[in-house]
């Protein structure tokens, strides 16, 4: 029972860490895509030395196994950022999470997973709410067409990382996957860094919410993911990983003073709703 309770504060941790992630990186006030550039080199080096304190190093082997998820990963992370300092929260948040309503039809596709019909309906509804969020935002917020654009394809480039993953990781272990991809991904976020100019031009308040990136949602959420699996079914923390959206709102309010009109607030109960239904239906057909 202790453990199972561990295992329930885990997941309440790594959804919170990871629901910051896009109001950190506009406290930063730097270049998103050098942010994610400094972020995945120091995570690198974190998994690198956990790796190490095993006795094990990443091998030629593994960077071949895994180098293409890597690089989705990279540029996933430096679009995303880059996207989060031209946009609202509550933009950048609610277009990520309809990364499920591709991921589930590409896995039913190609790796033969179940889908869910019944389900489809609500991902519908919830695409709906994403919609009037969007469309509602206020012509004085931070919401650009620009931070939309840039955050649809940081979903897709999402989708392509998580579904290129299932498919090369195979038997690596967290530990090793991780060590091996993050380099992978620095690297390939490198050029677009050193075509922005001035790679270390972070001002200070850049490095230090870098670092705190780093802690949350590269070092802390990953590990609290991995020490959750072992005692919650992987079902109950994608629902719970459902609440970012709405938590990340919470987070911009109290932290960067933004504000979401009526509409957005609306908008958002529906894409949170439509999300926590579609994968619990989802969810229970594939156990039935």
């Amino acid at each position: 029972m202790e453990s199972k309770a561990l295992g329930v504060l885990a997941v309440c941790g790594l959804v919170v860490a990871f629901s910051l992630s896009s109001t950190l990186v506009k406290r930063a006030e730097s270049p998103g895509v050098l942010v994610a550039f400094w972020r995945m080199l120091a995570v690198s080096v974190v998994w690198n030395v956990l790796l190490w304190s095993s006795g094990r190093r990443v091998t030629v082997a593994d960077v071949r196994q895994v180098w293409v998820p890597g690089v989705f990963f990279g540029l996933n992370l430096a679009v995303f950022f880059a996207g989060a300092t031209h946009n609202s929260v509550a933009n950048a948040a609610l277009i990520g999470s309809l990364a499920p309503f591709l991921i589930v039809p590409l896995g039913a596709w190609w790796f033969r997973e179940y889908i869910e019909p019944w389900a489809l309906g609500f991902a519908v509804v919830a695409f709906g709410g994403v919609a009037l969020v969007l469309f509602s935002a206020p012509a004085n917020g931070d919401a650009t067409v620009e931070g939309n654009v840039f955050g649809f394809v940081a979903m897709l480039l999402l989708v392509a990382y998580v579904t290129s993953t299932k498919y090369f990781r195979q038997g690596m272990d967290v530990t090793t996957f991780m060590a091996t991809i993050c380099p992978i991904a620095a690297v390939a976020v490198l050029p677009i860094a050193l075509a922005h100019g001035d790679v270390f031009g972070l001002s200070a308040t850049g490095w230090t919410f870098t670092l705190i990136l780093t802690l949350t949602s590269g070092v802390a959420a990953q590990g609290l993911l991995v020490f959750a699996q072992k005692t919650i079914q992987i079902g109950t923390i994608s629902i719970s990983q459902e609440a970012q959206p709405a938590l990340a709102v919470v987070w911009s309010f109290l932290m960067l003073g933004e504000v979401v009109n009526g509409r957005q607030v609306l908008g958002i109960a529906v894409v949170v709703s439509g999300l926590l239904a579609f994968v619990a239906v989802h969810q229970r057909g594939r156990v039935a």
